[in-house]
């Protein structure tokens, strides 16, 4: 329940800087697609804590004993980088994976960014990053004997930076503190080119907290200026309502 608490007060905060300093000026800070994000992660929460919750009672296996770790500074590092990096190539195949795709295009179908945006996906990507933690520190990790407070700091660091990159502040890139921030971190200038609907010709920036994943493994595509447009191309387009999105219906001729 920390961890909620956590991504609803990064949620709320990074909704109420982007109405101090838009990168978008045109539009309010609350928009249609902002409820319809939020009515989807209230969903999903319900799903994490029943099913999910269930599932990670009773994937235990722990294959390999991590007490060597006895630092609790750096079992959070450890914990931390194993998440980001292991959520780079999943969110890598959702993009190259055609059969991942069918699902994850439901995260990209919104033409208006926020940082409710990260909320906006498809119940099967949901369940695949829900149990990437339970994977790594039950399955294969015995994490047993680290201190209770470590998975939930690293995991609310990926909920901090998902509101982050995705919300609508101005970022400009060329300002010698935003290069300095740009060595390792995400930021919205930098996702933005993530969710440009020329996506076709320009996919990358699959990094959630730490952008090194994509230029050691080539998938930079940021650009200097915003991309023209955000959403999907016309062939992969979808209703924007909550029914809609899960079903994966196509909007109406």
């Amino acid at each position: 329940m920390l961890g909620a608490l956590i991504q609803g007060c990064a949620l709320g905060t990074f909704l109420v800087l982007s109405g101090v300093m838009p990168r978008d000026r045109d539009r309010g800070v609350v928009t249609r697609d902002t409820v319809i994000n939020v009515v989807n992660g209230l969903v999903l929460f319900g799903l994490r804590v029943t099913l999910i919750a269930w599932l990670a009672a009773h994937m235990t296996l722990g294959l390999v004993d991590a007490a060597s770790l006895q630092q609790p500074w750096l079992q959070v590092l450890v914990a931390f980088l194993l998440l980001d990096f292991s959520r780079y190539w999943l969110h890598r195949a959702h993009h190259r994976v055609p059969w991942l795709w069918t699902f994850h295009r439901v995260h990209h179908m919104t033409e208006q960014l926020d940082a409710t945006a990260g909320l906006r996906m498809h119940v099967v990507d949901f369940v695949q990053l829900s149990l990437l933690p339970v994977v790594i520190f039950s399955v294969v990790l015995d994490v047993t004997g680290w201190a209770g407070w470590v998975l939930p700091a690293a995991l609310s660091i990926g909920a901090v930076f998902d509101a982050f990159q995705h919300a609508n502040l101005a970022w400009n890139p060329k300002h010698p503190l935003a290069r300095v921030w740009n060595i390792l971190l995400n930021h919205p200038h930098f996702h933005a080119w993530h969710h440009t609907r020329d996506g076709s010709r320009c996919d990358g920036n699959y990094g959630n907290t730490l952008v090194i994943w994509d230029r050691m493994f080539g998938s930079d595509v940021t650009g200097e200026s915003l991309p023209e447009a955000y959403g999907l191309e016309r062939d992969q387009a979808l209703q924007n309502d909550l029914i809609g999105m899960q079903l994966l219906r196509q909007p109406a001729p």
